[in-house]
């Protein structure tokens, strides 16, 4: 059956900017087309059902949808182009990705064997995490809505997703969802949160193992009922090394199951470069047919080797096609190195070392650059294209060569990064703050940030908080208030360009100053430090979920005995506030869950979390379990570890800045538990170490009292 189908005579010639070519399939919501841009690209555009429009629900949940795609990236999902909720023809615009859908691969070439299911789990937890961090869940994971390329997994279909505990977009009692992959709680009508994920990833991997889901109907089988009842799970056909796993997974309880961390130190790092490798040969197949239907589509013909020429491999004559799709302008996702040598027998792709190959394993990396800085208050910002050095004043650099860009007062400036761009509270010739996007090449807000009008009258004393891939959240002080120990917390919609919420924060200062506050958000909550408290606030509405005192108020009353108030860290369970003592706290609920106060330790520098696991830098690296706080192992290389810098996605590899030793910062393999790489102090021109590390990307920044410098991760 071909990939695309023929339009239908009522279907429209174009939709927005974009001129329809096909059908690729339609569902519950709407029918999603092939389209061209302007520019001759192919897109993936979606529409709402006309009987759905006039539903005001259903043009938000394009929106959520848009937010969802944009959260993930091109890396997972496909790339946003565009978004009209508003239009008379709701749609939604995104790149059109070249490949099956997971079901279709399944059907017509058979069930994965476990190598490369294990590849698509732990890819596909990768995106979910992701996901759970820009505050939302899917709710609608099934292998219809898994799109299968040569380098991984593509996740796709965010029309049911929503923030967990944000209101429902259905009719009181609907269920939503497909029913052989939905969880007990979904079937139930309750809550699916994050676990819920959790679930419906293990049934689709039962799914791509065995050819079936593991609560198929059937006679005498009907899923929302065994799922409602908590029936065991069907997994005949599922290989071994994955039964345990994702029987525990598909737990009719919600905390039973294991957290997408502890799936990627089960299945291993996703390697992209790896996965064609170990596809089946019918399905690759099907990825070279689809070349050909889309060549054949764009007009870019096939050209077939000199009648001397030697027979080539299918990879020589799929990369050929793609490259002739290229030179079409067409947009396929395609790669030279994900694609296996078929000539002689199925060869896969040397397997590349966790960094990708292209250093000789133990050889630190070259920095790009160091150039001198002022003294910083707060560790580097980066996105893809600048790091902002926060010193006495903002200084914008190239991340790529280290060239200033631009400069903003440090009191006229408070930034965060939104999905991957800079966005921030401004003060404008008068004073007053803005909220809105910063154009990366000047440093000015763009056009149609608000100020007054949206904000109010604000006074300078505000301050960001944290963003997330649609809002900006604020801390307020109004210049009309004559009690600034309870300032407020605002969420400003960055999209809408308007205030989502405002609610006044109970003070718990003791010296009834102005109240310090640190904050990261993380699946729809914005969890929050104070002198005295950790809390946790809805994102969709700014209601207090919970609060929990973790200071007396003779601690409170010297947040500079602990370096001030940090942020908290977040794992997919726990908060954790650190000051000296680590307090763990359930991310849900509040509830302490255990405190630590490690030994022989001065100073407590940021924990991160990965995989089950918290790691502290405190002279040496340590590790203790998430859920016990019991400590697992230490390491001890010799110079003090201080920082530690986690990457995203984690490939077995922490960063730690160094004092001491001639040393900078080190890798650290987990697994092995013992240095991967050491980065000499002079390379980066830091003879005392970095005082803080960020990574971003394909780099790791490191910042002293008087540099700041750019080491890529390649």
């Amino acid at each position: 059956m071909p990939s695309v189908l023929p339009l239908l005579p009522d279907d429209p010639d174009r939709v927005g900017p974009y001129r329809l070519v096909g059908r690729l399939g339609s569902g519950g919501m709407g029918t999603v087309f092939l389209a061209r841009t302007a520019g001759g690209r192919l897109a993936a555009v979606k529409t709402v059902r006309a009987e759905l429009r006039d539903q005001p629900g259903f043009r938000v949940r394009l929106a959520l949808e848009a937010e969802a795609v944009d959260a993930l990236g091109a890396g997972r999902t496909a790339e946003l182009l565009g978004v009209d909720p508003e239009a008379a023809l709701p749609w939604l615009a995104a790149g059109y990705i070249l490949g099956p859908s997971l079901a279709e691969a399944v059907r017509t070439s058979g069930p994965l064997p476990e190598a490369p299911a294990r590849q698509l789990g732990a890819a596909l937890a990768e995106s979910l995490a992701a996901l759970h961090r820009a505050g939302l869940v899917h709710r609608d994971l099934k292998p219809a809505n898994v799109l299968v390329t040569p380098q991984g997994p593509r996740l796709i279909d965010f029309g049911l997703a929503r923030a967990p505990g944000s209101p429902a977009l259905t009719a009181s009692g609907e269920i939503s969802g497909t029913p052989s992959y939905m969880s007990p709680e979904q079937a139930r009508g309750a809550e699916h949160g994050p676990e819920g994920d959790v679930f419906a990833l293990a049934a689709l991997l039962v799914f791509a193992t065995s050819g079936h889901g593991p609560y198929d109907g059937g006679p005498g089988r009907d899923s929302l009922r065994l799922l409602r009842e908590g029936a065991p799970p069907d997994l005949t056909g599922v290989p071994d090394g994955l039964r345990d796993t994702l029987a525990a997974c598909l737990s009719a309880e919600p905390g039973e199951r294991p957290a997408l961390g502890r799936l990627l130190a089960d299945w291993g790092p996703p390697v992209p470069a790896e996965f064609a490798g170990l596809l089946p040969e019918p399905l690759l197949a099907d990825l070279g047919r689809r070349i050909d239907e889309l060549a054949a589509l764009g007009g870019a013909p096939l050209r077939e080797p000199p009648p001397s020429s030697p027979r080539p491999s299918r990879r020589a004559v799929l990369l050929g096609s793609a490259a002739a799709l290229a030179g079409g302008g067409l947009t396929v996702l395609w790669a030279a190195d994900g694609l296996p040598g078929t000539g002689g027998g199925r060869t896969a792709p040397p397997r590349p070392s966790r960094s990708t190959g292209r250093r000789p394993p133990g050889v630190a990396p070259t920095p790009l650059w160091s150039v001198p800085a002022t003294l910083a208050t707060t560790p580097p910002l980066a996105t893809d294209r600048i790091v902002l050095h926060q010193g006495d004043s903002n200084r914008a650099l190239d991340a790529a060569t280290g060239r200033e860009l631009w400069e903003a007062g440090s009191v006229d400036l408070s930034p965060a990064v939104s999905a991957g761009r800079l966005a921030g509270l401004f003060s404008d010739d008068r004073g007053d703050p803005t909220a809105g996007y910063l154009d990366p090449r000047t440093g000015h807000l763009v056009p149609g940030s608000a100020g007054r009008r949206v904000l109010g009258a604000l006074s300078v004393y505000s301050d960001v908080l944290a963003a997330d891939a649609r809002a900006l959240y604020l801390l307020g002080y109004y210049q009309s208030d004559d009690d600034r120990t309870e300032p407020w917390l605002l969420a400003y919609d960055l999209r809408a360009r308007r205030l989502r919420w405002r609610h006044r924060i109970e003070g718990t200062n003791p010296d009834h100053g102005l109240l310090t506050i640190s904050a990261v958000v993380t699946g729809g909550r914005l969890v929050c430090s104070d002198p005295a408290r950790i809390l946790a606030v809805d994102t969709a509405d700014g209601s207090l979920l919970w609060a929990r005192r973790v200071r007396s108020d003779k601690q409170a009353r010297s947040p500079s005995d602990r370096g001030g108030v940090h942020p908290p860290v977040v794992s997919d369970r726990h908060a954790y506030d650190y000051a000296g003592v680590i307090t763990a706290v359930d991310l849900r609920t509040g509830r302490t869950v255990w405190t630590l106060e490690p030994e022989d330790v001065t100073v407590l520098g940021s924990p991160v979390c990965v995989n089950g696991t918290l790691f502290t830098a405190a002279e040496s690296l340590r590790a203790y379990d998430e859920s016990t706080g019991k400590r697992l192992w230490s390491y001890d290389p010799g110079p003090y570890f201080g920082h530690l810098a986690l990457p995203a996605p984690f490939r077995g590899e922490l960063y730690a800045g160094v004092s001491g030793g001639g040393l900078a910062a080190v890798a650290v393999d987990i697994d092995k538990r013992r240095t991967a790489w050491s980065l000499s102090a002079r390379s980066v021109r830091m003879p005392n170490g970095p005082a803080a590390l960020t990574h971003r990307g394909d780099r790791l920044y490191l910042q002293a009292h008087d540099r700041l410098a750019a080491v890529p991760l390649d």
